[in-house]
């Protein structure tokens, strides 16, 4: 255990490149808080206060999407840049724990993301939590924000292979803003490409924050959370053997800095 805290708190530390206090304030807090004022607004005058809160309560899944996605991408590709990774490659480290060790402290600025565009939200349109169904909003919230995670890990080792983290950032962003239902309903689109956004985090996780605020039963949404922590596994699971299928092919190869 300890060694995995020390792990968890190096990589963290070392890799996570908006760890100084600008940084970490705009992107966790300040630039969350934008997007959701922006999307709110939009809802009450383009719309109606209806459409406002349910743009709100989807930028507040976002948010959580924007942190996660950006800080573990980074520090896969950062790691490799700064020459660090084949150091783990040598070592005895255990493969899996290192790999979960990478992505267990961004986890929280994911909440803390969420946290502040909610308040944001309920400041600026004025969200009614008289109907919420807490026990169901909370795990709804955590469990989507451990799908996202699993997610990020995943696309964390294709920022490896690719040597940079910004353009897989980008995309896996746009996919998740797209298709999760953060602004555009999944019902409007054709039924295959529906089963697909089903299919990436925090789409159905997203749906479960929307229904349990205004009070549907935990017995109603079960499946979709069911699913979206099933679908965090998932990608977690391949995540983590695909880490280490990389470095079965970097030893074969000696591909590791090869410009």
């Amino acid at each position: 255990m300890y060694n995995f805290a020390v792990q968890a708190y190096s990589t963290y530390k070392g890799l996570f490149g908006w760890l100084s206090w600008p940084s970490y304030i705009s992107n966790v807090f300040l630039r969350p808080i934008l997007l959701v004022l922006m999307y709110s607004i939009l809802g009450r005058f383009a719309l109606d206060p209806a459409r406002a809160q349910m743009f709100a309560i989807g930028i507040t899944g976002y948010a959580m999407a924007f942190i996660l996605m950006g800080g573990i991408t980074q520090s896969y590709a950062g790691e490799r840049e700064g020459r660090t990774l084949a150091f783990i490659y040598v070592s005895q480290v255990n493969r899996h724990v290192n790999f979960l060790s990478r992505a267990i402290l961004h986890y929280p600025n994911a909440l803390l993301s969420f946290i502040a565009t909610v308040i944001t939200a309920w400041l600026v349109v004025g969200l009614d939590f008289s109907a919420v169904n807490w026990a169901g909003f909370v795990s709804a919230v955590l469990i989507t924000a451990a799908s996202i995670t699993a997610f990020a890990q995943f696309s964390g080792i294709f920022s490896i292979v690719f040597r940079e983290w910004f353009n897989t950032n980008a995309l896996a962003n746009g996919v998740l803003f797209a298709l999760s239902g953060v602004i555009i309903p999944i019902s409007i689109f054709p039924t295959f490409v529906q089963e697909i956004a089903r299919s990436i985090p925090m789409t159905n996780g997203l749906s479960v924050i929307r229904a349990t605020f205004i009070g549907a039963p935990f017995s109603e949404v079960s499946g979709s959370i069911l699913r979206e922590a099933l679908t965090g596994i998932g990608y977690y699971t391949i995540a983590s053997f695909g880490f280490v299928l990389f470095e079965r092919v970097v030893k074969q190869k000696g591909t590791l800095d090869l410009e």
